[in-house]
């Protein structure tokens, strides 16, 4: 019984965390901005998920993080209820935190009965996160299995196992559920109807992606839920065409975020911000400064490494000086039939990717439809070609690599291909 009381508990206090602004709006917009009520918060998560990455890269331990957030959080608190009656909070979303917490804590009763780790989490996450959660810092890492793997994901499920004051680590994990349930509301926000039909909308987006494969410890869901809040800024990106520093900042912050958090999460961003040169209406000195921040981004992730001893040879995966001859040698109609078959394994395992790629067909069909979301297909299919890719590119033993992780790479890939559903039923519907 206290176990279930502290879990309530505690699924409050996060969504309280992703629902409450930090931010006023009046420092954020004018009147050519607008924001919906879920971006401010979308940037609370961003922001605090990111300051722990930098707190952490400057040597400050858990701990030391832990009071600087109860810092924050004493402060904010303070101009809350000094300001109380000048803050405004929607009555929808009201009514979303109290559907949020109540379908947050029913997962996390889950999880709490479902405790196995999948061989990754044990041998390479958990212990990463364990080392964190004491206190240890970023150097501690090379003496963990795997050190040149980003770390993102174990630092954010050491802090949250640290101030949920449980011994137990799946508290860490809660957080997965809560930014992945968080993700797909804030992707919601994109289409106008009663809050009634996105409760249902909401139920059943989470009912076709969630299962607890996805909460065993492996970071997979944290790059899909990190995409899937980019998706959203894409799409504004580049359909409304509106907030441009907003949705730029917005995606920048995921993508930061996405590249410590798994090394594929590297070439993802790179996929992301060629689909920002090629599709962005701006000027080349304006691209220049996009492609200098995500290289910047990625230059700082392989200096830290470096500056506290970890491996930075990303060839322990691959062998980059013969990763052509490599690709040329596996690449044959078994090795390509071998891939395909997983691929295919992995649409009966994930319903929601049959959906999109049947909308994404369904949108095809029009021209005009096609045409503004091109940018879309263009994902769809760099993201297909670099599982492909990244197989037939393996020194190792092919068959072991795809049917151990190509499930794991279709699920995190395929958080942008959700917005083919939503483009469908809201020019369907006009919503």
């Amino acid at each position: 019984m206290t176990e279930l009381i502290n879990i309530l508990s505690y699924t409050i206090i996060l969504s309280l965390l992703f629902f409450m602004p930090f931010f006023k709006k009046k420092f954020l917009i004018s009147k050519k901005i607008s924001l919906d009520e879920y971006d401010l918060p979308v940037l609370n998560i961003l922001f605090l998920t990111n300051l722990f990455l930098i707190f952490s890269i400057f040597n400050f331990t858990i701990s030391q993080i832990t009071s600087i957030f109860y810092s924050i959080i004493f402060i904010f608190l303070i101009y809350l209820f000094s300001n109380f009656k000048k803050l405004l909070f929607p009555k929808n979303i009201i009514y979303f935190f109290i559907f949020y917490s109540i379908i947050l804590l029913i997962f996390s009763i889950d999880l709490s009965k479902n405790l196995f780790l999948y061989w990754d989490a044990q041998k390479i996450w958990l212990p990463k996160a364990i080392s964190f959660y004491n206190d240890g810092l970023i150097i501690d890492l090379k003496n963990t299995a795997y050190s040149h793997y980003s770390f993102l994901g174990s630092l954010l499920w050491a802090f949250f196992w640290k101030i949920s004051g449980s011994e137990y680590e799946y508290f860490g994990r809660i957080f997965f559920l809560a930014i992945y349930l968080f993700a797909i509301l804030n992707l919601l926000s994109l289409i106008s109807v009663n809050k009634n039909i996105k409760i249902i909308l909401f139920l059943i987006l989470t009912l076709i992606t969630y299962d607890y494969w996805l909460f065993r410890g492996t970071q997979e869901i944290l790059v899909f839920s990190f995409l899937l809040i980019l998706s959203k800024y894409l799409f504004n990106l580049f359909a409304e065409d509106k907030n441009v520093m907003i949705n730029l900042l917005n995606i920048f912050l995921c993508l930061n975020l996405i590249i410590w958090t798994k090394n594929e999460g590297i070439v993802l961003s790179l996929i992301i911000l060629f689909i920002l040169i090629i599709f962005f209406k701006e000027t080349t000195k304006f691209k220049l400064i996009l492609i200098t921040m995500l290289f910047s981004m990625i230059l700082v992730r392989f200096l830290t490494f470096k500056l506290n001893g970890l491996d930075l040879d990303l060839s322990k995966d691959f062998e980059f000086s013969n990763i052509i001859s490599i690709f040329f040698n596996n690449f044959t109609i078994i090795n390509l039939a071998l891939i395909f078959k997983y691929i295919i394994f992995s649409l009966f395992k994930f319903p929601h990717i049959v959906l999109s790629i049947f909308f994404a067909l369904a949108i095809a069909f029009d021209k005009r439809l096609f045409k503004k979301f091109i940018f879309l297909y263009v994902y769809l299919f760099l993201s297909i070609f670099l599982i492909f890719f990244i197989y037939l590119s393996s020194p190792h033993d092919l068959d072991f690599m795809v049917s151990t992780g190509s499930m794991r790479l279709m699920l995190e890939f395929s958080a942008p291909n959700l917005l083919f559903i939503l483009i469908f039923f809201k020019n369907k519907f006009k919503i």
